[in-house]
C-alpha cells in the first residue's frame, strides 16, 4: 500500500514515534504538527501521515472495524522499518488512538512489549487497551464529550497495564478547546506530552 502523504523523519534513535490523526484535520492539524515538532526535538524518528479516507476528502473512516486504517498503519510501520527500533510509540488523537488500540490488540503479547501508547482525547467505549500491558499515557480534557478523567479511569479499571498515567486539562473539551471552540489548551496538552 502506497501512503503518498507519509512524512518520515529518520533520526539515529532507538524510538520510532508514529502519529495517528483524529477524524478531523489530518496530519496537518495544528495539534498533530505540534506533536510532530516535539517528537523531532526529542531526537526520535517520526512518521506522520493521513489515512486514505482523509486523503480522498471523505468525512468518515472505513467503518467500525477500521480495516483500511489498520492496513495503512501496518504499511507505515513496514515502510519505516519499525522492526529496527527498540521502541515504537503510537501517538493517537481520538480516532487515531482507537486505531492504535485495535492494532495493539491484534499483536501477540511478546510483540506488544516494544510498544507504548499516548492518547490525546480518550474515546470511552471505543478505545480498547484493556489487554495491552505496556505504558499508556492519556491526556484528557476535563469537559471531553467522551468522558471526564473519572469515566476514563473507570473504563480502564480492568486493564492489565500497571503503567497508566492520567493527565487532565481543566476546562478543555475533546479537542483542547474552550467553550468558544478556540483551541487554547493545545499548548497545555503539548507541555504535558513533552514530559512523558
Amino acid at each position: 500500500m502506497n501512503i503518498s502523504s507519509l512524512k518520515f523523519v529518520e533520526n539515529k534513535s532507538d524510538t520510532l514515534d508514529v502519529l495517528l490523526h483524529g477524524s478531523k484535520g489530518g496530519m496537518n492539524y495544528s495539534l498533530m504538527q505540534k506533536i510532530e515538532d516535539v517528537c523531532i526535538k526529542q531526537g526520535h524518528s517520526v512518521a506522520n501521515f493521513n489515512f486514505p479516507y482523509f486523503e480522498r476528502g471523505e468525512e468518515q473512516s472505513s467503518g467500525p472495524e477500521l480495516k483500511e486504517e489498520l492496513e495503512t498503519l501496518k504499511s507505515v510501520l513496514n515502510e519505516c522499518n519499525s522492526k529496527e527500533y527498540k521502541h515504537t510509540r503510537l501517538i493517537g488523537k481520538s480516532l487515531g488512538a482507537i486505531i492504535a488500540s485495535y492494532y495493539l490488540k491484534s499483536l501477540q503479547k511478546e510483540e506488544q512489549s516494544k510498544y507504548s501508547v499516548v492518547v490525546f482525547g480518550y474515546v470511552t467505549g471505543s478505545i480498547d487497551l484493556k489487554s495491552f500491558d505496556g505504558k499508556i499515557d492519556i491526556i484528557q480534557g476535563e469537559k471531553d464529550k467522551f468522558g471526564s478523567m473519572e469515566v476514563v479511569k473507570n473504563d480502564l479499571k480492568t486493564a492489565v497495564s500497571k503503567d497508566i498515567n492520567y493527565f487532565e486539562i481543566k476546562n478543555a473539551d475533546h479537542s483542547y478547546r474552550n467553550e468558544l471552540k478556540e483551541p487554547i489548551f493545545e499548548d497545555e496538552a503539548i507541555e504535558i506530552f513533552k514530559n512523558i
